[in-house]
């Protein structure tokens, strides 16, 4: 072989030699950021937050066992519909928020153990609802609706909905807070280590809840709402 073909051979090792000082060095890199120390912790947000919307729902009726009397009752159930809605206006109701569904007439039969009819009678009413945005204004209205027993008009109630409908305008800050007390967290784990905390290696976060204030449950009867996220990160942990 020539002096060429040696030094062709020569140059050929040191290639390979780089490329496998190269592989090395790749790895090792590889291997310590895949190997880094991490902190994988949690971060809490909440909010109590006072309902948006509120749908009470009510039924007035008025009955009578005589069937000859159909006609006056139903003028009776109109006249008790419309004290009803006055007694809601004068709470500050609008006539948007007040709903009154048509009036309509079931029978009603009652029977003994060996199904012979014992009692008959009829009820003519109509359901209520109140769809407001200003749900502050339903726990007022409640005592004069249910005054008017005392004048023989029959309200029944069937509970308030509640609602929040506003999370996307707190979202931002609540995952914001999250992350930032997840940070918290991470640094004081650091600390006890002797390191600091770096960049965040990955993060997900939890869907928000919203439960009753003060109570844990998730239903709809109450005014204040419970809003809650939990995001989790991990963060490297540098020395």
């Amino acid at each position: 072989m020539g002096q060429n073909t040696t030094s062709l051979i020569g140059g050929l090792f040191v290639g390979l030699g780089l490329a496998v000082a190269g592989f090395f060095i790749s790895q090792t890199m590889l291997n310590q950021r895949t190997g880094a120390n991490t902190a994988h912790v949690k971060g809490l947000s909440e909010r109590i937050v006072p309902a948006d919307t509120a749908t009470w729902s009510l039924s007035s009726s008025v009955t009578d066992r005589d069937y000859g009397n159909i006609a006056a009752t139903f003028t009776r159930a109109e006249a008790n519909v419309e004290k009803i809605r006055a007694v809601f206006t004068q709470a500050g109701f609008s006539p948007e928020e007040i709903h009154f569904a048509p009036l309509q007439k079931s029978d009603h039969t009652n029977r003994n153990n060996n199904g012979d009819i014992t009692d008959r009678w009829y009820s003519i009413g109509a359901d209520i609802f109140i769809s407001t945005a200003q749900p502050a204004k339903i726990e007022p209205a409640r005592q004069p609706i249910f005054a008017l027993t005392k004048d023989g008009i029959d309200v029944q109630e069937f509970g308030v909905q509640y609602n929040f409908t506003k999370l996307n305008d707190i979202k931002p800050d609540m995952l914001r807070e999250a992350t930032e007390n997840a940070r918290i967290a991470a640094n004081e784990f650091a600390q006890n280590a002797g390191v600091k905390v770096g960049g965040i290696q990955n993060a997900t976060q939890g869907g928000f809840q919203i439960r009753e204030a003060n109570s844990g449950n998730a239903n709809d009867r109450k005014l204040n709402k419970l809003v809650r996220v939990v995001t989790t990160i991990t963060f490297y942990l540098d020395n």
